[in-house]
């Protein structure tokens, strides 16, 4: 799983080699995070899908419910601007 999404990962940095930074999600707020570009939510998503997935479910990224989580991330993010985006996720996309 954690291959997987390392590739993923490592696919969506090839793409866009203008966003060369590293991401600290404990230190982007919810203003930021909505506020960013689309390329950069898009790979928070995936890296926050993945980082709440547990270890050993198959290697499936569902399209339902990642419009789910979202959804619900950033309608938590537009009610608590100031919170970091791993405390969101931590709220709407707790591992089950």
């Amino acid at each position: 799983m954690k291959l997987f999404i390392a590739s993923i990962l490592v696919t969506a940095f090839a793409a866009t080699p203008a966003m060369a930074q590293d991401l600290d999600f404990s230190k982007i707020t919810c203003k930021e995070f909505i506020s960013s570009p689309k390329d950069e939510i898009t790979t928070i998503l995936v890296w926050l899908e993945g980082f709440y997935t547990k270890e050993n479910d198959p290697p499936i990224m569902y399209a339902e419910k990642t419009k789910k989580d979202a959804k619900a991330l950033s309608d938590y993010c537009d009610a608590h601007r100031d919170d970091d985006v791993i405390k969101a996720a931590d709220a709407v996309m707790p591992v089950k």
